[in-house]
This record gives structure tokens, sequence and C-alpha cells, in this order.
């Protein structure tokens, strides 16, 4: 009998586009939207922490896509209905109709939530663990070179003065389009079909498996940490008239541009995560987000600083991310049954992190607060993370492979 072949790692960057474009609706197309109609930023800041708390809550009703059809279908099925919602939400005219918007893009992003747990899913189960750094890349590559992209459509069709309703379509398509390619993937069959109450608490002793473990424990608390976060990629959208940026250098800075950048910032790390340690890599992303937060507070705010400081800090979420998601991917291994609830419950935890430093961030009146904040934040779990790694040798397993290879 012929073993089937994992997947190629380049076929998860339909997966992460999906799941980025309905992202992209928090960090970049929600911010712009009611700045550009006169709501203050203090609110943007709520409503941001708001849109967050599906993906920080996914865990609790991951465990749908891990019965009944294939995950790859699954993840089709979210994905048009997520769309459907986004349409919606643009819609809403603003601001006098801003609480169905909200209404409109939270429900949004609890289908959201479901397209990365089918994605994390289908890593676990079909990637073999020295591949799974390359798979992690391309992923997110997908993840946010595809929600820099629809930020950028909507941003700049927005200025342009489309209609709202024919830009969410725009959004639509650009959602659900990518997810039909996932129906390529073979995934394993599921070994019997159960009743939802059952995979619920076979989810849930799995979990509790994984999560009660050295790994799992640390593995948790490298998610919930600030490091590596990007928390500000959330709200550069709405810092251009603070660098005196037009609105077509906003749109280029924080889509066009970053495209490029995260791409290549996610293949990069990706890349490195199979070759080199995976939690130390997560904590190298930390280090190089601090550096370029400091940058961003210690420089003039001129529209050339905007675009380039913007510029090296999606290059370095975009290796935040691939680093995130191969270090998880290592932590969970290959998951079985459950495998989508695993990965929803450490992803929890990193928005849960986002949410929480994003917040902080938006804290400061002063743009130079939010900068050292985040940096400060990045810092200081950089530095208590790596004491606490070292001190329970828990870098993970790809350290004890990395030493074997070497000897």
């Amino acid at each position: 009998m012929t073993t089937r072949k994992h997947p190629p790692p380049w076929i998860f960057v339909f997966a992460g586009t999906s799941y980025g474009v309905t992202g992209a609706f928090i960090g970049q197309i929600m911010p712009f939207l009611t700045s550009h109609n006169g709501i203050d930023k203090a609110s943007i800041g709520w409503f941001s922490t708001l849109l967050l708390l599906p993906s920080a809550l996914q865990f609790l009703y991951a465990p749908l896509v891990d019965v009944g059809p294939p995950r790859r279908k699954w993840m089709v099925i979210v994905a048009v209905l997520s769309a459907l919602c986004l349409v919606g939400a643009f819609a809403m005219p603003l601001p006098d109709h801003i609480h169905a918007f909200l209404v409109f893009g939270f429900a949004a992003q609890v289908l959201s939530a479901l397209i990365g747990a089918c994605a994390g899913g289908l890593l676990a189960v079909t990637m073999p663990d020295d591949k799974r750094g390359a798979a992690s890349a391309w992923y997110n590559v997908g993840n946010l070179s595809g929600g820099g992209a629809a930020g950028a459509v909507a941003i700049y069709l927005t200025g342009e003065g489309w209609d709202p309703l024919v830009v969410g379509l725009v959004i639509a398509a650009m959602l659900t389009l990518p997810s039909l390619a996932i129906l390529m993937i073979y995934e394993p069959p599921r070994d019997n079909i159960q009743s939802v109450r059952k995979v619920f608490s076979q989810s849930t002793r799995d979990v509790g498996k994984v999560l009660f473990s050295r790994s799992g424990l640390t593995g948790i608390a490298l998610c919930i940490s600030p490091v590596g976060t990007a928390a500000l990629t959330n709200f550069f959208s709405d810092m251009g008239d603070d660098f005196h940026a037009s609105t077509k250098m906003v749109a280029f800075g924080v889509g066009g541009a970053s495209c490029i950048v995260m791409a290549l910032g996610a293949l990069i790390g990706g890349y490195m995560c199979d070759r080199f340690n995976r939690r130390a890599m997560y904590l190298l992303s930390g280090a190089l987000t601090a550096i370029c937060g400091i940058t961003l507070a210690k420089t003039a705010h001129t529209p050339t600083t905007y675009l380039v400081g913007v510029t090296f800090y999606n290059l370095v979420t975009g290796f935040c991310y691939s680093a995130f998601t191969a270090t998880v991917l290592e932590t969970i291994g290959n998951a079985g049954k459950a495998a989508s609830t695993q990965y929803a419950l450490f992803v929890s935890a990193g928005n849960i992190a986002i949410a929480y430093v994003g917040f902080a961030d938006t804290r400061f009146g002063n743009i130079d607060g939010q900068f050292l904040c985040d940096a400060a934040l990045n810092l200081a779990g950089v530095a208590v993370l790596a004491f606490v790694f070292w001190k329970l040798g828990s870098f993970g397993k790809r350290s004890a492979e990395l030493k074997a290879q070497k000897t």
C-alpha cells in the first residue's frame, strides 16, 4: 500500500488569505472607516478590542469543525458566511448605524475564527514536523499579505468614493475565492461520525493532556505573552495624520507595500523555524518588534518616516506570525481528532495578547507613547520567557532534534 504524500506547503497560502481578509477588517478597514466618518480614536480602540473577542474565545466553539464534514469543506462554508457578514457591515451608513456595523463585523469575526481553526487543524494532521515551518510561512504569507491587500483595496476604493456596498462585495470575493483552493488538500478521513456532544467531550480531554504538559503550559505562556503580537499593525491605518501622510500613502503603506514585505518576513521566519529552535525564533521576533517601536518613537514624524517605519514593522510582523504558527504546531504535535480545537486554544491565547497589548498601546494620547509602550511590553516578555524557558529547559523539542542532527 502506498503512503499518501503531504500537501505542498504553498497550498496553505490560500487558507491564510481567507483568514487574513477578515482580519484586515479589524486591523485596517474598521479603523479607517470609523475615523474617516468622525469617530474618535478612543472609541476605535474599544471597537478593536470588541472585534478581537471572538478570536480570543474561539476554543469554546472550535470543536464544531472537528465533527461532521471534512475541515476543508468547513472552511468554504464559514468563509462564505463570513463574507456575507462583511458585506452587511459595509452596507451600514456611518456614523449613524455604527451599532449595526459592529454587529455584522462581530459576526464576521466569529466565523473568521473557524476559518483559522480549520486551517490549523489541516496543518496539524497533514504536514510532517520538518515541513511545518514552511507551511506556516506560506499560511502567513496569505494571512498577512492577503489581509494587507484587502485593507489597501478597501481604503483606496472608499477614498475614491466608491459605493460602500460595492466595496464590500469586492472584499467578499477576496475572502471566498481563495478558500476554494483548499478543497484540493487530501485530509485523512475521520474515524467515525460522532455526536457534537461527544466530540466536545473528547476535545476537552485531548486539550487537557496538551495544556497540562510542560510543553503545553509554557506554550500557553508564550502565546499569551506580549511577545511578537505586532499589535501596532492594527492602528497604522489611523496614524496617517500624525505623520502628515496622504490617504494614498496610508493605503500603500498598510496595503500595497505590506503585501510584499509581510510575505517576505513570513517566508524568512517560517523557513528559519525549520532550521533553528522555534521558540528562540519567536523570542527574536519580539525583540525585533521592540526595536521597530523605539525607532518610530525617536524619529521625526514625516510621511517618509511613516512609510519606512511601517514597512519595517510589517516585515517583522511577517516573521512574528510565522514563528507563532510554527511554535503552536510543534507544541500540539499531530493533535488527532481535536486538531482544530487544540490549535484554536493556543491561537485564542495569542489573540488575547494582541487585544490587551493593543488596548494598552491606545491608552496613550501621545503617539510616541504608543510606540514605546509596545516596545516595552515586548522587551519585558522576551526577558521573562527566556529566563523561564532556560530554567525549565522548555525551549521545545525542536531544540533536541537540532542537537541530535549535529552529533
